[in-house]
């Protein structure tokens, strides 16, 4: 059996939440509605991520929505990873996990974020425009034969502490994300952590 890491991207490896607050400033601007504040957006925002478009917006689409956050993507300075990030992702796979990236971010964003961050050498499969994390979670877990004692589901959204556990694999919440630290905590990941280096102390328990 494999131990693995299956890390969300936005707001859990990549630093991007300013850039997110200005691609749904510009996208609230389109859509005819105003601007929100970014305490607005950390209070709302969840995962499956429809769920925080279609509070203000409920006749808008998957396939709408993706294509003007494409857009506006385009338009924002690029973000870059968390502090940190680097040396944990490194020493994991030196440690002989298998590290995965699921993201409901779309691959035209994703793919070159990855690419930039210079952690693909350390990724065994990078998935974009994931809606549906738990199924992938649980493919995962069955392709690779992951351990579920060993294995990890790391984001900072309610939905990836639950496709963790329809995964039947470990959860560890991330407090510095996209979702408010008290609403994440209410899905009772199996560690709610401050910095990344606590994942360091997780695995050696």
């Amino acid at each position: 059996m494999n131990k693995a890491f299956i890390f969300d991207w936005s707001g859990t490896l990549m630093n991007n939440f300013d850039v997110h607050c200005e691609v749904c400033d510009l996208m609230f601007k389109e859509l005819g509605h105003e601007s929100i504040s970014p305490t607005e957006i950390r209070r709302n925002m969840t995962s499956p991520y429809m769920k925080f478009w279609n509070k203000y917006f409920p006749d808008l689409t998957l396939e709408r929505q993706d294509e003007l956050y494409s857009k506006y993507m385009q338009q924002v300075s690029p973000p870059n990873i968390f502090e940190n990030v680097d040396q944990v992702v490194k020493a994991l796979h030196e440690r002989g996990y298998k590290l995965f990236v699921v993201s409901s971010d779309p691959l035209t964003s994703l793919a070159p974020q990855v690419e930039a961050s210079n952690l693909s050498p350390y990724l065994e499969e990078v998935i974009g425009k994931d809606y549906l994390k738990s199924d992938t979670a649980k493919k995962l877990v069955d392709k690779f034969l992951l351990d579920n004692e060993r294995s990890f589901f790391v984001g900072d959204c309610s939905g990836d502490i639950e496709a963790g556990k329809a995964a039947g694999i470990k959860t560890v919440g991330l407090a510095w994300g996209f979702e408010d630290k008290n609403r994440l905590a209410q899905t009772n990941p199996d560690y709610l952590i401050d910095d990344i280096l606590e994942i360091e102390r997780i695995i050696s328990e």
